[in-house]
């Protein structure tokens, strides 16, 4: 089977300047591997019309494959259309079945289209015109033997839609041989990192893995990620992932896994909280909401999740929480015993069945050389009332260290779930 190379142009001055991070590149790199092509090249690039001329000439020139996203809209900037109809020979023309869309999708948000604002329904002439699901600027496409073109606007829920939709049908009439059914078994780790991973804990594990198709390991924020990918049916993804189970579950990074599956960590938490039908709480200091924000970005979660107490200050601590005068005093808002006190208070303010609580020092400022910036005491509450501590140290800026911490006092959520 042929191996198809695609390139990702992502286009925008905002790109370069900083003003804006790429949200779209890591999704469809990840859409492009388990359509079966080979990304080799993701380029960022301004809107000058030279520079993104000889950008794409190039990038079409190198590749079966080329992506852009970015510069279909409505404003003066948005010059994709126009560097397109050179690139690819034609002229900028009205188009009336992208008349048609256009007001389709202006109808679809309740509102009329005018072709006074913008130019939606002005295309290059030698280029196909593509559904927008989720937006209004339609996208477009370019198909040859052996070569295919795609332009998504930049905006990242009209591209997913675009990805899942329009895109897959250009894909079979390009490359109608390619390699299509990969599948990717995930093993998600917790609280150990690839070295020890790799060289200290099972040294032929990643030798084992590359026998059956293609090994990678992404560190997250607390954990590793490991990947196999390889050719083959959903059936075959379970039959992998049942041996794999097998041949891991005694070993010495058993005790590290906690999921088989892409998923995030809140979206499993809820999950499982849901099929054992336990109810969540927390108490948040240095985190600010943090933990309580990741559980409600999950559809659902208001049938397990109660609430999170932000008690910042000393004073919340102790109205809300009924943590002792003498604890703050005597050991500092920052330490196990107040940790203790305040998932106690909160599993009895919220009468909820799991709960966690924390308190550190995010920084820059407030550390000490007995309580140093990434200092975070954390307290958990099972379902049986039992509360355990636990003190860890991390390294990292003031925003990477919550949501480290975070991602800690969601995982003592998650063993408390385990182990219920």
């Amino acid at each position: 089977m042929a191996t198809y190379r695609a390139k990702i142009v992502v286009i925008g001055d905002e790109l370069l300047s900083g003003k804006i991070a790429d949200a779209n590149t890591q999704v469809m790199a990840q859409w492009l591997d388990r359509q079966g092509f080979h990304l080799d090249q993701v380029i960022l690039c301004g809107d000058s019309p030279k520079e993104l001329r000889e950008t794409l000439e190039r990038a079409w020139s190198e590749s079966n494959l080329l992506i852009t996203t970015g510069g279909l809209g409505p404003t003066p900037d948005d010059i994709t259309k126009t560097i397109l109809s050179q690139v690819f020979q034609g002229e900028l023309k009205e188009n009336n079945v992208a008349k048609e869309m256009v007001i389709k999708n202006y109808a679809r948000i309740g509102k009329d289209w005018s072709p006074q604002t913008n130019s939606y329904h002005i295309i290059p002439s030698t280029m196909e015109v593509i559904e927008n699901p989720q937006g209004l600027a339609p996208g477009l496409a370019k198909v040859e033997e052996g070569k295919l073109f795609m332009a998504a606007p930049g905006v990242p829920r009209e591209l997913k839609a675009m990805l899942a939709e329009p895109f897959i049908p250009l894909l079979d009439r390009a490359f109608p041989e390619r390699e299509k059914d990969q599948q990717v078994m995930t093993i998600r780790t917790f609280g150990i990192p690839e070295e020890k991973i790799f060289f200290e804990l099972m040294p032929n594990l990643w030798d084992e893995l590359a026998l059956e198709g293609k090994v990678s390991s992404l560190p997250q924020i607390v954990g590793v990620d490991i990947h196999l990918t390889f050719k083959g049916q959903e059936k075959d993804l379970e039959a992998k992932k049942n041996k794999w189970q097998e041949r891991l579950k005694d070993s010495p990074l058993a005790p590290h896994i906690w999921a088989w599956e892409q998923i995030s960590l809140e979206e499993f938490i809820i999950r499982e909280a849901t099929k054992k039908n336990l109810t969540l709480g927390a108490a948040e200091s240095c985190t600010g909401g943090l933990v309580g924000h990741r559980l409600t970005n999950v559809s659902g979660s208001s049938a397990v999740f109660l609430g999170s107490l932000v008690t910042y200050a000393n004073e919340a601590k102790e109205n809300l929480l009924a943590v002792k005068t003498e604890t703050l005093k005597n050991f500092g808002a920052v330490s196990t015993q107040t940790a203790g006190e305040m998932v106690a208070g909160v599993k009895k303010a919220l009468a909820c069945d799991i709960a966690v609580s924390l308190t550190g020092i995010a920084g820059p400022g407030g550390g000490t050389e007995e309580k140093p910036v990434g200092l975070v005491c954390m307290g958990s509450a099972n379902s049986k009332g039992e509360v355990t501590t636990h003190e860890y140290k991390f390294r990292g800026d003031r925003n990477y260290l919550k949501l480290r911490f975070s991602e800690m006092g969601l995982h003592l959520i998650r063993q408390a779930i385990d182990n219920h």
